[in-house]
């Protein structure tokens, strides 16, 4: 029976190949072996290469967001702590805040664009709506002079912040090295709680100085969440996933992608000169360093967003597999797998890690090194290790080749100490 049905097999598969249509080129190509040059060629040529002008109109609006990002950061303390008085624990306590609610925001905003359905795609309008109200929010955000004084004292009369309403006679910056006479007023403006201590924020050392009032948090708080929901979620959320569905050619989102993260280190490198500049010629004034700076970033977004919207067209949708699972049952579905979950361990505390000293740094230069005129220094600190990782980006790459991804990461990690040490005292 077994060499009966062998036969009865043999024929089947005899008459059945006259009439089986001719392959075509594109499936003989991928019947060779994974590893055949030509069919690593043909699989590359079918996939349509992207223009370098759509290229470039993708990426540019990543140099104004990383600029702006490292503009609002560093305000946070120069514009809203030191010079209008906030509080730290108000001020923290809002921003976390913020980046909770923002966080659970982001899965909705995600399920909310991949269901979106419209002539100009499911990513542009996200894009082209909430872009206005990021640029809005940022201008606002660097611009809370136009709406707050400085604090005032606990008898109602109005503190000053700056050298130059002080002991504006006695301010000569071409000569730095004779300030006895500035130094001696100073130290009598603050004694007399007319001008505030250069590490004070919610008041002078004999607590004269009253806190920032409640409407100053209140526009902080409501500009912070907008401007995170806006920009961060709202239009960097559908702004990556377009990037993703531009092309589907490993080798060209490997390029699109390059040529992003190139435009993000333009924009650090951008607001460090710009800052360095501005907080150069505007030593005495933090306010209009940080408003110039936010007008500025603001149109540049505004431009690069407009570009992207009218030179880059979203590629059609082909229809799905698979019905979409509800968000629940694809969380699940997403934790199930193991080497996620080990990813998700790792990604978490090394996040955390890379956030601290971006974060401290200025608390650092300022309270430890007891530089009151930070920006300047920050600045520079920054450039530094901006240059530290390009010039570490061809040893990662070489190290990466002769280990291995999973052993480079191994020997990488091997080594680190996930630990926070707090600034010395002296």
């Amino acid at each position: 029976q077994a060499a009966r049905a062998r036969k009865v097999l043999s024929l089947v598969v005899r008459h059945s190949l006259p009439i089986r249509p001719s392959i075509s080129r594109m499936e003989a190509v991928m019947m060779q072996s994974p590893a055949s040059p030509a069919s690593q060629n043909l699989v590359a040529n079918t996939e349509k290469r992207l223009a370098c002008g759509t290229i470039a109109a993708y990426s540019a609006p990543r140099m104004p967001f990383s600029a702006i990002d490292l503009l609002i950061r560093p305000a946070r303390i120069t514009v809203y702590r030191d010079a209008l008085g906030m509080t730290i624990a108000a001020q923290a306590m809002i921003v976390s805040l913020c980046k909770s609610a923002d966080f659970l925001l982001g899965f909705m905003l995600g399920k909310l664009s991949d269901a979106t359905r419209t002539r100009w795609g499911r990513r542009k309008p996200f894009i082209a709506l909430c872009s206005p109200v990021f640029m809005i929010c940022t201008l606002l955000l660097g611009s809370p002079g136009w709406f707050f004084s400085r604090p005032h004292s606990a008898d109602g009369n109005s503190t000053v912040t700056t050298v130059s309403e002080a002991c504006a006679a006695l301010v000569d910056s071409s000569n730095r090295s004779s300030c006895v006479e500035l130094k001696a007023c100073i130290d009598a403006a603050v004694a007399s709680s007319t001008l505030r201590p250069w590490n004070a924020t919610d008041g002078n050392a004999d607590g004269v100085a009253a806190a920032a009032p409640a409407s100053l948090s209140a526009y902080f708080g409501v500009l912070y969440f907008l401007w995170y929901l806006s920009g961060w979620t709202s239009s960097l959320i559908p702004y990556d996933a377009l990037g993703m569905e531009l092309t589907s050619d490993y080798h060209e989102r490997a390029r699109l992608f390059g040529v992003k993260t190139a435009f993000q280190f333009m924009g650090y490198l951008l607001q460090i000169g710009v800052g360095l500049g501005v907080s150069l010629a505007f030593e005495t004034d933090v306010l209009m360093q940080v408003r110039l700076q936010a007008v500025a970033y603001s149109a540049l977004l505004g431009l690069c967003f407009a570009l992207l919207l009218r030179s880059v067209a979203e590629r059609p949708l082909r229809p799905p597999k698979h019905a979409p699972l509800p968000m629940v049952p694809a969380v699940r579905q997403l934790l199930a797998n193991g080497p996620y979950r080990q990813y998700l361990v790792f990604k978490v505390p090394m996040t955390i890690a890379s956030l601290l000293p971006a974060n401290l740094i200025i608390d650092y230069i300022k309270y430890s090194m007891r530089i009151e005129d930070f920006n300047a220094t920050y600045y520079v600190a920054f450039a530094i290790v901006l240059l530290c990782v390009f010039g570490a980006i061809p040893l990662l790459i070489s190290a990466a080749r002769r280990w291995g991804r999973r052993g480079f990461a191994r020997r990488r990690l091997a080594p680190l100490q996930l630990r926070t040490r707090a600034p010395p005292s002296h």
